[in-house]
């Protein structure tokens, strides 16, 4: 059996970080947000979220890995958003810039992962199933955020 690499075990920690800390933090936000359609989407985040990173850990651990969530990312600069984004001002803007954040924290683990070579051509196509079903799920949400505030013209 092949094995990983230490670089690829941190980032696969990484990863998991990042999964269960956008967990927490949707639970916290869908709390607050009282439209229950949105509310429902960001709970379906929380729990896919959470869902996506216990299945790399199973899939990790059948392979021999153990890799551990941990307490802390010494990257959490990976938050740090490129120098070209701007943060959305306006109605909703809070919730739409702690998706992108979470967003593009998630986005960079998972293809800094898909990159590498590993040596499990079935866990790198969770992955990037994973990755298609989270960018989809933020493009819902971020959707449903922007349409709260959007009025619509009465035909009469």
């Amino acid at each position: 059996m092949e094995s990983l690499t230490k670089n690829i075990l941190d980032k696969f920690c990484g990863l998991l970080f990042f999964l269960k800390k956008s967990k927490k933090e949707f639970e916290l936000v869908a709390d607050e947000i009282s439209e229950s359609s949105l509310r429902t989407a960001l709970n379906g985040l929380s729990e896919e979220s959470n869902f996506y990173a216990g299945e790399i850990k199973q899939q990790l651990k059948s392979l021999g890995i153990h890799a551990e969530v941990p307490e802390n990312y010494p990257e959490s600069g990976g938050e740090i958003l490129p120098e070209h984004y701007e943060l959305a001002e306006g109605p909703g803007r809070e919730l739409f810039n702690i998706c992108s954040f979470n967003e593009f924290s998630l986005k960079k683990a998972y293809n800094e992962l898909i990159t590498e070579s590993i040596p499990y051509q079935s866990l790198k196509e969770i992955m990037i199933y994973q990755l298609n079903a989270l960018t989809y799920t933020f493009m819902k949400v971020k959707t449903l955020n922007t349409a709260r505030f959007v009025s619509y013209p009465q035909y009469t």
